[in-house]
């Protein structure tokens, strides 16, 4: 008669439900990287045809910064001291 052998039933439910909740664990940071992502605003990974060739680095393309005109400031002229001179003027 077949029998079944309740103990050893017992621990592999209790490894299949230890690795399934590895997994669960596995799956929800897999979805937070990604939902990461998106809140980043990226929309699409570009993957390479062959996974284990050289990785090519595409440029990056940054937003035109305007360049910002500072304020130039003119000099500030000292004022001119008359020179007093030794010598008599003529009248």
């Amino acid at each position: 008669m077949p029998s079944v052998d309740v103990e050893e039933n017992i621990k592999q439910i209790r490894a299949k439900m230890e690795q399934m909740s590895q997994e669960i664990y596995r799956m929800q940071g897999m979805l937070s990287t990604f939902e990461g992502f998106k809140k980043g605003g990226l929309t699409k990974i570009d993957l390479p045809e062959n996974p284990y060739s050289a990785p090519v680095e595409k440029p990056v393309e940054k937003p035109v910064e305007e360049p910002v005109e500072e304020p130039v400031e003119e000099p500030v002229e000292e004022p001119v001291e008359e020179l007093l001179s030794t010598q008599e003027k003529p009248e």
